[in-house]
């Protein structure tokens, strides 16, 4: 039986590098850093001072007032970026029935941010100031909620936590809600904003370079943290050509693996993230000589970065130095729980565009990191097949990988009434 084919018809991104999706996309590939001194909250007496915060974006103009008191700093990034993906994919407002769309969003810290500034109030005697709305976005599922309410979406309805790999599961979810039947169009992506309780936490792990983080360069120190949202429209194939939408990539497929190792570092060998790419090309129908290039989790941690390296070269073998391989955290930041959505996003990019964005940041070569890195400048090379990474604390891994749309020449099968209830999946063979 074939499984249905599931595409992207629209994106979405608000982060460091850009409010959306042209200025994030010509940034990238310009090699820019949205690496910079946090003025969010003070940073005296932590290893470093800097990350890829979002600066001059208006917060509150795009948001009645009575959002304003409801929705953190995190919701509102998630909004912002399901906006800009449901009217790229022109389905803002909906013109198919509510329970038809899914929301499936990887999130992390969530309203985290607003519960501190609550406590900070407290603490500092001013009760009057802290506002009990402060708090009610504390919950991680909140970001779903508020996306699916200012969507007006009524399937579906999930929240991924998986740390670092969260927004990345959750575009594999939600393809296979697609698959299933269960919905015709899934708003996928995730969100995640800066706080005090994260970057306090990776600073005491001391896993943050304190000034920019190096991908794959013998002198890394560590990662950048970022904040930021991304969001992909996957629609089922033959709903989406039914409405006439413009299909801009093919998710290929994805895989999950743990290693069930360590509570933050990944297993030395690197068999659970080889395992989650060798999966991932099987659930595509693919193989390793088909992957044109790897989107890298690259953190910049020492550790991370080589066991990436070796993982992909269990994989890949002997082809594994001729394929680009880039990290985009040194421009974006790690933006954990948002992370794997935005470089989900740039792949989708990537391959519409025949250009790779660049591993920034990036002058000395490690004997023990030894790939294409791409360093420094973007590069033309046009693909057919791409591949994401997202490993996460606690060996959570997510592979995913996304393909160049090509058009059947024949009218698809049993196609589906834009108005009409979720696809038939009866008809195919």
């Amino acid at each position: 039986m074939t499984r249905p084919r599931v595409v992207v018809t629209g994106l979405g991104v608000v982060c460091a590098l850009g409010h959306n999706v042209a200025d994030f996309w010509d940034r990238l590939i310009a090699g820019a850093c949205g690496i910079t001194p946090i003025d969010l909250f003070s940073t005296e007496g932590y290893r470093t001072k800097s990350a890829a915060q979002i600066k001059d974006l208006d917060w509150d103009a795009p948001f009645a007032p009575r959002l304003r008191r409801r929705l953190s700093r995190c919701d509102r990034l998630a909004v912002l970026a399901a906006r800009e993906a449901l009217a790229s994919a022109g389905l803002n407002p909906l013109p198919i029935p509510a329970e038809h769309v899914a929301v499936v969003l990887g999130g992390g810290a969530g309203g985290m941010l607003s519960a501190e500034i609550h406590r900070e109030r407290i603490l500092k005697g001013k009760p009057r100031q802290a506002d009990p709305n402060l708090l009610l976005s504390f919950g991680g599922a909140n970001i779903s909620d508020a996306v699916a309410a200012d969507a007006g979406a009524a399937g579906p309805r999930t929240t991924v936590v998986t740390a670092c790999s969260s927004s990345a599961t959750s575009i594999g979810y939600a393809a296979d809600l697609i698959r299933d039947g269960r919905c015709n169009v899934a708003i996928a992506g995730g969100s995640d904003a800066m706080s005090r309780l994260t970057f306090a936490g990776f600073n005491a792990l001391r896993s943050v370079d304190p000034d920019r983080c190096r991908p794959f360069d013998l002198n890394r120190k560590g990662l950048s943290l970022g904040e930021g949202a991304a969001m992909l429209i996957l629609e089922d194939y033959e709903h989406a050509i039914a409405r006439s939408a413009t299909i801009l990539a093919e998710f290929g497929g994805y895989a999950i693996t743990c290693d069930a190792y360590h509570m933050t570092a990944p297993e030395p060998s690197g068999d659970g993230a080889a395992r989650c790419m060798a999966a991932a090309l099987a659930d595509a129908g693919l193989t390793p000589a088909d992957i044109g290039y790897i989107n890298a989790h690259g953190t910049a941690t020492r550790f991370n970065d080589i066991v990436e390296t070796t993982a992909i070269k269990q994989v890949f073998g002997d082809r594994a130095n001729s394929i680009p391989v880039s990290s985009i955290k040194a421009a974006i930041g790690h933006c954990l729980g948002a992370a794997g959505c935005i470089e989900t996003l740039a792949l989708v990019l990537a391959l519409q565009q025949g250009i790779l964005p660049p591993t920034i940041n990036y002058e000395t070569p490690d004997p023990a990191c030894d790939l294409d890195y791409i360093p420094n400048q973007a590069r033309r090379c046009p693909f057919n097949h791409g591949l994401t990474n997202s490993f996460a604390f606690g060996g959570n891994n997510t592979s995913i990988i996304m393909s160049r749309f090509e058009p059947v020449t024949a009218p698809p099968a049993a196609q589906s009434e834009v108005t009409g209830h979720a696809t038939e999946r009866e008809g195919h063979e």
